[in-house]
């Protein structure tokens, strides 16, 4: 009699903990996404992974209160984009802008002199941001993939050299 009470008891507490109010991926609060602008088609920009579409509502500025025009939008920019939420699971994901700010700060316009220098590297195309950041040794490093090798690239930046520096895998096998 105790072990079918201990056992009722166990599922019933294994029961309601799982009846609670789920998590939802997608929700309807207005998110932040900062990333940086690697293509424009039409009213679709690309930000890092995320195809953000706008239309005439989208506010477009700068982060010193600048009001821009699609004609505006640069590319290797560094924006933070401000949406409802949403986003579809593709690859590239997708999601609808409400706001666009272009960030203008003295790391910001670095950080787009990197990105820059990686898309006009002839050696790459169709660069989807992952990450960037600085090393200790003053290199950047960029991960990205490319998707017209539809491989991932990790590359070192040398800004003051504009250089893109591809490191060489050896492999002991």
């Amino acid at each position: 009699m105790k072990k079918c009470l201990t056992v009722m008891i166990l599922f019933s507490c294994i029961l309601f903990t799982g009846c609670g109010p789920s998590a939802s991926v997608n929700s309807q609060a207005s998110t932040d996404f900062i990333g940086f602008v690697t293509q424009l088609e039409n009213n679709q920009v690309l930000i890092n992974d995320v195809w953000f579409s706008f239309d005439q509502q989208t506010v477009m500025l700068t982060d010193q209160d600048k009001k821009l025009h699609k004609e505006d939008i640069k590319m290797g920019k560094k924006v933070n984009v401000t949406f409802n939420g949403e986003m579809q699971e593709s690859y590239p994901r997708r999601a609808s802008a409400d706001q666009m700010v272009f960030l203008t700060d003295k790391e910001s316009k670095i950080e787009e002199t990197v990105v820059n220098l990686v898309m006009s590297d002839p050696r790459f195309s169709q660069v989807v941001i992952q990450s960037i950041e600085k090393n200790p040794t003053g290199l950047y490093s960029l991960r990205f993939k490319d998707l017209s090798l539809d491989r991932d690239v990790h590359v070192m930046v040398n800004v003051e050299n504009e250089r893109v520096i591809v490191p060489i895998h050896t492999s002991t096998k």
